[in-house]
C-alpha cells in the first residue's frame, strides 16, 4: 500500500475511530446491552478483509480494523465526496471535503452504531421511506463505523457500496485466514530521559506507541522534535499541544480538531501525559536477526540544547506452544 494511504489510515485509527466512539456515546440513548454481546465475535471462518482486487481512487483509504469489534475505517485526503451505502443501498454517511454528514433517517446510520447492528428508531420501522435528513457530524476527513455483516460469521463475503465523487463503487469484503504469527518487534528504551522532570516509557510489548509525561516537579516545558529538529509536540504547563500543520500531525494517532486554519498549535490534552505513535519506532530493520536503533530528540522549550530519548527495536520470537 502506498505510504500516503498508510498515513490516512493512521489518522483514521487515531482520530476518526476515537471520534466514532464519541459518536456512540452521544447516541447512547438508543444502545442496548444485548447488542454489545457480539463484540468479542466475528473471526470464525476468517478475518474480514478488504479484497486486494478493490481499486480505490487516489486520496481514499479503506480497511477493516479491530477496535472493540471489527469495523470499517475510511480516510480521505479532504478533497473527496464519498457516500457510504447501507445494506438497503441507501446512503447514510457522506464525506464532503473536510466535513462529515450522517442521514438520521437512514437505517444504515443507526445500524452502524453497534457491532452487531444498532436498533432502529420507531419512525424507521414503518414502510414509509422518510426523506433524507443530513446533519453535519463534524469537520472530519475520515470515520470508523460498524457494519453488522462484519460480525456475521456465516457470511464469507459481501460487497460494501460506495459513491465516490458521483461514481458507484462496489468493494468486496472477504474472510481470510490469518497468517501464523512467529514473532513481533518490541520497542524498548535504552537510556534515561535527557531532561529532569520528563518521564518516558513504552506502553505495551509491540507497536510504535510512546508515553511521555511532564512531572509535577518540572519547571520547564518540553518539545518533541522531528528528524529535522522541528517541534511537533509540546508538553506545556497547561497541557499537551500539537502542531497541526506539521507533516506528521496525521501520523501520530492523536485526536484533534483544528478550529481555525490560521492556528497551527492546538491543545489536545489538559493533562501532563501524552501517548502517541512515533514514526521512528516503526522503522524496522530489514532482518529479524538485526536490532533497530531509534532516537527521539527532546529539548527544553526556548533553549538550544537538544537531548535524545534512545531506544532499540528487538525481534521477539514466539516459541511454539507458548
Amino acid at each position: 500500500m502506498p505510504a500516503d494511504k498508510n498515513r490516512w489510515l493512521k489518522k483514521t485509527l487515531g482520530a476518526c475511530l476515537a471520534f466514532s466512539f464519541s459518536t456512540l456515546i452521544l447516541a447512547s440513548a438508543i444502545h442496548t446491552p444485548a447488542a454489545l454481546a457480539h463484540a468479542e465475535h466475528g473471526s470464525e471462518g476468517g478475518i474480514p478483509t478488504i479484497s486486494t482486487k478493490a481499486k480505490l481512487p487516489n486520496g481514499v483509504s479503506l480497511q477493516v480494523v479491530k477496535s472493540n469489534a471489527y469495523q470499517f475505517a475510511l480516510a480521505t485526503d479532504g478533497k473527496q465526496k464519498i457516500e457510504v451505502l447501507g445494506e438497503d443501498k441507501r446512503p447514510f454517511l457522506r464525506f464532503e471535503g473536510e466535513e462529515l454528514f450522517a442521514d438520521l433517517n437512514a437505517s444504515g446510520w443507526h445500524r452502524s452504531l453497534l457491532p452487531g447492528g444498532g436498533p432502529l428508531p420507531q419512525r424507521l420501522k414503518t414502510k414509509v421511506r422518510l426523506k433524507p435528513n443530513w446533519v453535519l457530524i463534524n469537520r472530519q476527513t475520515g470515520y470508523g463505523w460498524y457494519d453488522p455483516r462484519l460480525m456475521n460469521e456465516q457470511v464469507p463475503h459481501f460487497n460494501l457500496g460506495l459513491l465516490v465523487n458521483g461514481k458507484p463503487l462496489s468493494v468486496r469484503v472477504e474472510r481470510i485466514e490469518p497468517a501464523a504469527m512467529t514473532g513481533y518487534w518490541r520497542p524498548v528504551l535504552t537510556g534515561e530521559p535527557p531532561h529532569e522532570g520528563l518521564n518516558a516509557m513504552v506502553p505495551g510489548l509491540s507497536g510504535n506507541s510512546l508515553m511521555l509525561s511532564r512531572l509535577p516537579v518540572a519547571d520547564a516545558e518540553f518539545q518533541v522534535m522531528d528528524d529535522n529538529n522541528r517541534p511537533v509536540i509540546e508538553l506545556r504547563a497547561d497541557g499537551v499541544w500539537l502542531d497541526t500543520q506539521h507533516p506528521w500531525a496525521s501520523r501520530l494517532d492523536l485526536f484533534y480538531s483544528r478550529e481555525s486554519k490560521e492556528t497551527a498549535w492546538v491543545r489536545i490534552s489538559e493533562s501532563s501525559t501524552i501517548t502517541y505513535a512515533d514514526p521512528r519506532l516503526a522503522r524496522k530493520p530489514a532482518k529479524t536477526s538485526e536490532t533497530g536503533k531509534w532516537l527521539i530528540p527532546v529539548k527544553i522549550k526556548d533553549r538550544e540544547t537538544v537531548g535524545v530519548l534512545a531506544g532499540e527495536l528487538q525481534w521477539q520470537k514466539i516459541e511454539a506452544g507458548k
